[in-house]
């Protein structure tokens, strides 16, 4: 029997037009990124690596594959554990310029392996430190500019060269030598002092020359103390910032000085001083805590007062607190639901539902909030709040 022609012509356009399935590569890619699952990705990123021409991606995606797969455990409850820490090893050891890049470009984009693509960079050292501080600069990668400063401070005193060398570049920018000045801070090594004096010297910057003298007392320059606290009424914010982050590290500066900071306008500024009174604790700061609660500051200095707040109760320097608030509360005087919502916040704090319970023979404060509670107050996010803080009394 003669076929017709025309059907062996179909016949072979629908083979030639076969669709394929996904590569391994885009399969192993998803299953890392998507999904963090390492065990499976490495299977198709381990074929991809062989099919693809261009090896920087598999090879790439791989290490950040094998990492997720020893930090999450996974590779340890599969029996590949060994097998992992050997490539992971080998490649970090092999990695090139353009693979550190071709990592840096996966991890741009935010998903749950990026912690392990970033201790890869840690792990290379310098070599990744160079790249880092010349997209810092250029401005490349710039969604992981958060991050870097981390990386290039637990690299530590193997990339401490390459930060001094890009941090007196007359080229560099006042706001990346700010950046590295912290991250000498935080790498900590008294080497980088010599290079911090100079460019101290030479330096016109307000905010620059305060991040060094704190850097520079951290490593152990005490004479720079002096201008760290006067530093707390520059004129300039971000001057006064950088010293109002150092006074938790301050040796036996004075509280009153600490308290009078908290009326700055700056939310930055005052938070700051408000951790930095959990350390140096005066029961004269616990009014200037309380009126920070109820004033126009933003929410971090707030909760910064009720962690604070918390601490000094623990310590018997809040005596009375839990009454006073309690009063403000059910007074009528305060507004605002959200602040309402934050002293109910503190008052669930052990120290202060311990007074409350106190109370019951003379003020009985746990009524007080009952009634306030079931007849006065309106906000509902706030009566729940309140009906916990009942609850958590009985």
């Amino acid at each position: 029997m003669m076929i017709p022609l025309v059907v062996l012509l179909l016949a072979g356009v629908g083979c030639d037009t076969k669709q394929k399935g996904p590569s391994n590569l885009s399969v192993g890619r998803s299953k890392l990124i998507d999904s963090g699952n390492a065990l499976e990705a490495v299977e198709h990123l381990e074929r991809a690596e062989q099919e693809e021409v261009n090896k920087l991606e598999p090879r790439a995606l791989l290490l950040i594959a094998y990492s997720h797969g020893l930090s999450t455990g996974s590779a340890s409850s599969h029996g590949v554990e060994a097998k992992f820490k050997n490539q992971r090893e080998q490649r970090i050891q092999e990695l090139t310029e353009a693979e550190i890049k071709q990592i840096l470009q996966i991890l741009s984009r935010p998903s749950r392996v990026q912690r392990d693509g970033l201790q890869v960079l840690v792990d290379k050292g310098p070599e990744a430190s160079v790249i880092i501080l010349d997209s810092l600069t250029i401005g490349r990668y710039p969604s992981l500019h958060e991050n870097f400063p981390e990386v290039l401070v637990q690299i530590g005193s193997d990339g401490l060269d390459l930060v001094l060398a890009k941090l007196t570049d007359e080229t560099t920018s006042p706001a990346l030598k700010v950046k590295l000045v912290q991250v000498l801070a935080g790498i900590g090594d008294a080497k980088a002092i010599d290079a911090l004096k100079t460019l101290q010297s030479g330096t016109g910057e307000a905010t620059l020359a305060m991040e060094i003298n704190t850097t520079l007392y951290q490593l152990g320059e005490e004479s720079y103390k002096k201008d760290i606290i006067a530093g707390l009424s520059h004129s300039d914010v971000a001057a006064r910032r950088a010293a109002a982050k150092a006074m938790v590290n301050i040796s036996d500066v004075s509280s009153k000085t600490l308290i009078a900071g908290l009326k700055d306008t700056d939310s930055e500024v005052v938070t700051s001083l408000v951790k930095a009174l959990e350390v140096h604790r005066d029961a004269d700061a616990v009014d200037e805590l309380l009126n920070i609660l109820t004033g126009g500051l933003d929410k971090d200095p707030k909760q910064a007062a009720i962690n604070a707040l918390d601490i000094y109760g623990q310590n018997k320097l809040a005596r009375g607190l839990a009454k006073r608030v309690t009063m403000l509360l059910i007074g009528g005087t305060v507004s605002d639901a959200d602040t309402r919502l934050r002293l109910v916040q503190l008052l669930k704090r052990e120290p202060f539902l311990k007074q409350i319970q106190v109370t019951e023979l003379y003020d009985n404060l746990e009524f007080k909030l009952y009634e306030y509670q079931k007849e006065k107050e309106q906000s509902e996010l706030v009566k729940s709040s309140l009906k916990q803080l009942l609850d958590a009394l009985q």
